[in-house]
């Protein structure tokens, strides 16, 4: 299929098309073929948020519910990711109705899926 016209699902990667194309911001697109792997790449994404610090698209395969991620907590098996689910919509709640309701929520690494493979989309917008 095309992408162009497509009316299809995208991903972290034509995220990452559409974000350089229409704001001249490129991205890194990192893959893991496993949520195993997601501890391994705990430093990566911490540098980002350190040195970037715009938040990460993350999508996957069998785990298809696209993600934001907004930070890191720990290190390798012991770290959390900040995920806001960016499928919200409507009126602004208080932070901790959004918490409460499970649109902003702290994912420990082990939570995600093994069996899914997953892309994570860095802008790299220009400082």
């Amino acid at each position: 299929t095309t992408f162009a016209g497509s009316r299809d699902w995208i991903g972290s990667v034509e995220v990452g098309l559409c974000v350089d194309y229409f704001y001249d911001v490129p991205c890194r697109i990192v893959h893991i073929s496993s949520g195993k792997e997601i501890p391994d790449k705990i430093p990566e994404l911490t540098e980002h948020f350190l040195k970037v610090g715009s938040p990460v698209m993350m999508g996957g395969d069998t785990d298809s519910s696209s993600k934001g991620v907004f930070g890191v907590c720990g290190t390798g098996n012991d770290a959390h990711l900040l995920i806001v689910d960016p499928h919200y919509h409507g009126t602004v709640q208080d932070p901790l109705g959004l918490q409460k309701n499970g649109w902003v929520k702290w994912v420990h690494v082990r939570d995600f899926q093994s069996d899914s493979f997953y892309n994570f989309c860095l802008p790299l917008y220009k400082q």
